[in-house]
């Protein structure tokens, strides 16, 4: 039976010309001008008014194209003797799938957690995740209303300007900004998140707990060291790209303990701590380049922690290179990595496996929320943006993707095509496939 929107295969063959759909910018238009409104929220109303107006007019080209007789050409076929010739056939046998080829035992998931899990865990996750920002402006002295207004700091220009003090008070405009915020992030997050986690895979153990276990403990260690010591030094860190340290930290070291042919595991992380060292000071001195201070300031911020006095020291000085701090600072680099990674190698056989939401939930969502508030913040107020206490802040997104990651986890599994054959069937599937797995 023949399908009518199917084309006679022998009137194509004798037309010397192809329906082809023509050529057009709409679509470039279009998200050129989404982009600049979302711009425009940043950058001001007049950003946003021209990408209003190249909206429409992307929008204008793309809805012309769809009345009758505008959207298609008609292309040249090529000549008989360049067309593709129809195969010929060939008898013989199907070549039989074996162990290695591409496309054996390939398997997809018969069961998943709902996109609406995400959603569900970015509002449980949006409501505990305040909570430790809140404890640190009660800790602080600046009392909770503070990380609010910084909060609102992101989107609303002009409060690099404003006062501690007045930062300290309550703001009604301030507060609803930073509720509005602070809900779509979110709700976004959560949204993307929930998409995201059916298509992520299971992250080695070594690897889920490196890059989610050592950057906490090291920064932690870090940041109380160098409280003890230096209480106002810390407050010349660059707190991003010194978390941005120990994430690369526990990767390389997770991969070399991986990847180590030692069968000793305290060898093994021993190798990965001093891997990982090596390595983990790049953003810290880059940082340093970049922003004027030289590549000795993070290395002298470093020695800080347990020299005292360095707090006392003006600027300048701590961009010079200076013996003493550099070989402090070498020893405290060695010591911390080394033990670290020796630690390493005795936890990681005996921690149990970390569930892929968690896992991802621990440690991407915290890099997400946290570069993207930065870098906001770094546009509109780029004063108010040293004001943030970021190792509290990172805990904060911390505690939001475990508990969004939570939340997906004991959400009820949906079957997914062709498996649906109803939830009572869920759990068969799971049990089903974990026994087939060697």
């Amino acid at each position: 039976m023949i399908m009518a929107s199917e084309p006679n295969t022998s009137e194509a063959s004798e037309r010397d010309t192809l329906e082809m759909p023509r050529p057009t910018v709409a679509p470039l238009v279009l998200s050129a001008g989404v982009a600049l409104v979302g711009a425009g929220i940043v950058f001001g109303v007049v950003l946003t008014i021209v990408g209003a107006l190249i909206l429409a007019v992307g929008l204008g080209i793309w809805i012309g194209q769809l009345l009758p007789g505008q959207g298609h050409v008609h292309e040249p076929r090529a000549l008989p003797a360049n067309r593709a010739q129809p195969p010929a056939p060939v008898l013989g046998a199907v070549e039989q799938l074996r162990a290695g080829m591409p496309g054996y035992r390939l398997r997809l998931p018969v069961a998943v957690h709902p996109t609406s899990a995400g959603v569900k865990g970015g509002i449980v996750g949006g409501l505990v995740m305040p909570i430790p920002a809140l404890l640190w402006g009660v800790f602080s002295g600046h009392g909770p209303w503070y990380p609010v207004n910084l909060l609102a700091g992101m989107v609303l220009p002009g409060l690099g300007e404003t006062s501690v003090e007045e930062l300290q008070e309550f703001h009604l405009t301030l507060f609803v900004a930073a509720l509005v915020i602070h809900a779509a992030m979110s709700l976004v997050i959560g949204l993307v998140y929930g998409v995201l986690m059916p298509m992520l895979p299971e992250l080695p153990k070594p690897l889920a707990w490196g890059g989610l276990l050592m950057p906490l403990l090291w920064t932690a260690v870090t940041f109380s060291l160098m409280r003890l010591v230096n209480p106002t030094l810390d407050q010349g860190v660059h707190w991003p790209s010194f978390i941005l340290c120990q994430f690369i930290y526990g990767v390389v070291t997770a991969l070399v303990f991986m990847w180590a042919p030692s069968p000793d595991p305290r060898l093994r992380g021993v190798l990965g701590g001093i891997a990982g060292g090596l390595v983990m000071p790049a953003p810290a001195l880059l940082w340093g380049v970049v922003n004027g201070f030289g590549p000795w300031y993070p290395v002298n911020l470093l020695a800080g922690l347990v020299v005292p006095g360095l707090n006392a020291v003006p600027t300048a000085e701590l961009q010079q290179f200076n013996p003493t701090w550099f070989a402090s600072a070498l020893v405290i680099h060695a010591i911390l990595s080394c033990s670290f990674g020796f630690a390493n190698g005795l936890l990681l056989p005996r921690v149990p496996r970390i569930a892929a939401p968690l896992a991802w939930g621990g440690l991407l969502l915290p890099l997400v929320w946290t570069a993207l508030s930065y870098s906001l913040m770094g546009v509109t107020n780029p004063v108010l943006q040293e004001r943030v206490s970021w190792p509290w802040f990172v805990v904060s997104q911390f505690v939001f993707g475990v508990a969004a990651a939570v939340v997906v986890l004991r959400s009820e599994m949906i079957l997914i095509p062709p498996a649906g054959l109803g939830p009572d069937r869920v759990a068969d599937f799971i049990e089903g496939s974990e026994r087939e797995q060697p």
